[in-house]
């Protein structure tokens, strides 16, 4: 197994984050789909999502501008994040969609999948590391990267089988049966966009090895048989496992003599278990695994131990770097099969217990292990230093483990889904209850005051679906559930909220309050909104003194009310305008944010009634011929649903620039225009 040269070693490492950000012929991001166990939504927004948005604005130097671009580049593009309910976060941008996951009767939710999407590529991440700051930037993890694109020589049916394998989990979220509206409505949606694309992707080439999803689902196959399934021809006679958590006592032993079925019976064979350890000043070697696994299943068996040093040396200076990474090495005469992805070497992990967690891990058939791909694979696996006297070595069986148990209380699955729904009109909260809600419970806002109880809720006859009005401006990113279990013993969980729809939340007040200048200014350069605004806002802060005088003749003149003048500007802005609806659609979330947005087109003809009031109904009717002017892209949305949500717009507009006092001859024209855009 370790053979290849620095070089390879070199590409084996990279900066996950770094993996998150597309290359430039991958063209415009267009959504992503990302489970996890443990979670950071901070680092998420501000991180992982600012690399695959190409956010340029810093949080730290200047909050305005970044929430400016991030708000308008996340209203444009689908972000979904399947979460742990263990685990879910309770702050978070409404801009993107949070689903806590509770696997029934027990284990978690512990795959690491990510689907980043854009116009000429997709890429599937598949790995070891959660969304965290330690795992992202301190620990050893390992992750595989496949882009699929015109290109590829992947198959396209592995990334079909990652979509499905996003459906079957997402089952395990509140609101699945909810098909039209909501979070798991615009996931479905995104999802199939995938599959159509996978679909109409060229088949797969020639490969040094071949790539397998090894996913791990209820009522699925566990890990090793699906491996058993793969290795073609006489049965292995080595085995590599790399874990950082292991079963305690004699169930480490168990999970090792199943997992030494895979090797074959005759001749010498052996298991190497590579661990987390360290090495005492004194000369102690311990290693972080159960001394169980030290007892051989076969007398031919021979197991052998290594440690992974986490503390190692990156540009001269000592670290600390906790082994994540799992994987799962097989070899018998120069050919392998490597399989790495979430899966701890335990019985949850593996699928060995009935309760088993969702695990999802990949698995490459290498035809040749001195082969260039075979080398890259062999040093992906993290630096050892093999373990020679065991009777000198210190097992230690009280390791933490970050699979199936928590102290953290598990919401109840009775508590569904949360929405937050907003129009012109009122705010209001649905809420989801299940007929086997505790007894007593209460449902608290984010400033501690009671939305709802179970004396309440019971009293109104238990309903399904709970509404409330929510006076408050900001919309909640979580409520806090309090309840008594069996033991008559307080928990307290978040219940997230997601919005029904993103395209109606409040944009920044920089970008609310234009003025139809403003807005003109925003919508005629090709320079990025958040880079406008601010020059709009730098402009406003350094405004001369009225008491100033004006020495430049020309701006002494006002030619802003000049009509030309007027017409021409607009036209630049329609023009503007015309070339931001065409970009490409993410969602349906996306097309309306665009369509009412407060760039859009209904927000620039509002801007037009209110101060340009003599010539708004024909520019007003300028704005609807451009918009059904526009080339729509092609994609993730369907041509009906585009022009239902057009045909929206153009009635609103009609409404407006008729409503407008004109002379007789100029409504008219307004009149006749938009009969024939509406035909």
């Amino acid at each position: 197994m370790r053979n290849g040269h620095p070089s390879t070693v070199e590409q084996a490492r990279a900066r996950l984050l770094d993996l998150w950000q597309g290359d430039t012929a991958f063209g415009r991001p267009l959504g992503c789909v990302a489970t996890t166990y443990t979670f950071d939504a901070e680092l998420f927004e501000e991180q992982c999502l600012a690399r695959f948005l190409s956010i340029q604005s810093n949080p730290n130097e200047s909050t305005k501008d970044y929430i400016i671009e991030r708000e308008e580049k996340l209203s444009q593009c689908f972000a979904c994040v399947l979460v742990d309910v263990t685990h879910a976060a309770a702050n978070r941008s409404l801009r993107w969609h949070q689903l806590p996951v509770t696997v029934p009767g027990g284990g978690v939710l512990h795959a690491k999948l990510t689907i980043l999407a854009w116009e000429h590529c997709v890429r599937v991440l598949i790995s070891s590391a959660n969304i965290t700051e330690p795992a992202y930037r301190r620990n050893q993890e390992a992750m595989t990267i496949l882009d699929f694109n015109d290109q590829a020589t992947l198959s396209p049916e592995l990334l079909l089988r990652c979509v499905n394998f996003l459906n079957e989990v997402r089952r395990f979220a509140p609101g699945f049966d909810r098909t039209q509206t909501g979070p798991q409505a615009a996931l479905a949606t995104f999802l199939s966009s995938i599959q159509q694309r996978a679909r109409s992707l060229p088949p797969a080439g020639s490969q040094d090895a071949e790539c397998v999803l090894l996913p791990l689902i209820r009522n699925g196959e566990n890990v090793i048989d699906q491996l058993r399934t793969l290795w073609t021809g006489p049965r292995p006679d080595r085995a590599w496992v790399l874990s950082p958590f292991f079963d305690e006592g004699e169930k480490a032993s168990e999970t090792a003599v199943t997992f030494s079925g895979l090797l074959t019976n005759r001749g010498e064979r052996w298991l190497h278990i590579a661990a987390p350890g360290r090495i005492l000043p004194d000369g102690t070697q311990q290693i972080d695994a159960p001394a169980s696994l030290k007892q051989s299943s076969h007398p031919s068996l021979a197991h052998y131990f290594s440690i992974i040093n986490q503390r190692v040396q990156i540009q001269g200076r000592e670290q600390d770097r906790p082994l994540h990474a799992k994987s799962l090495w097989l070899e018998r005469d120069g050919r392998a099969l490597y399989a790495l992805g979430s899966s701890n070497f335990t019985q949850a992990g593996l699928g060995l217990h009935p309760l088993h967690n969702i695990e999802l891990n990949v698995a490459y058939l290498i035809k040749n292990c001195g082969s260039r791909f075979g080398r890259l694979c062999a040093h992906s696996w993290p630096a050892d230093e093999h373990l020679d006297d065991l009777d000198r070595v210190q097992f230690l069986d009280d390791g933490p483990s970050d699979s199936g148990e928590s102290d953290i209380a598990r919401l109840p699955v009775a508590f569904g889904l949360a929405l937050f729904a907003l129009n012109e009109s009122d705010a209001r909260l649905e809420l989801e209850f299940g007929a086997d809600a505790p007894a007593v419970f209460d449902v608290l806002s984010g400033e501690g005051y009671s939305v709802i109880d179970a004396s309440s809720w019971i009293r109104d006859g238990k309903p399904k679906k709970v509404v409330i009005p929510w006076e408050p401006k900001r919309p909640p990113t979580s409520l806090k559930v309090r309840w008594f279990n069996e033991q008559n013993i307080e928990l307290s969980a978040p219940w997230i909220v997601n919005v029904l729809d993103t395209s109606v939340l409040p944009p920044p007040a920089e970008l609310g309050n234009l003025s139809l200048a403003e807005l003109i200014e925003v919508l005629s350069s090709a320079r990025p909104v958040h880079e406008i605004v601010k020059r709009i806002r730098q402009r406003k802060e350094t405004k001369p003194s009225p008491n100033e005088p004006e020495i430049d003749p020309h701006k002494k003149v006002d030619t802003s009310q000049f009509l030309l003048r007027r017409m021409r500007k607009v036209a630049q802005a329609l023009e503007g305008m015309r070339d931001r609806l065409r970009q490409p659609l993410a969602s349906t979330d996306g097309l309306r944010w665009r369509l009412r947005g407060p760039i859009g087109p209904i927000s620039l003809a509002k801007r037009l009634a209110q101060e340009d009031p003599a010539g708004a109904a024909f520019m007003i009717s300028e704005v609807a011929a451009t918009l059904r002017g526009v080339e729509w892209p092609r994609g993730q949305l369907r041509a009906k649903e585009i022009a239902a949500e057009v045909d929206g717009i153009l009635r609103e507009l009609q409404e407006l620039a008729t409503s407008i006092s004109s002379p007789p001859s100029l409504a008219d024209y307004v009149e006749l225009t938009f009969k024939e855009l509406r035909t």
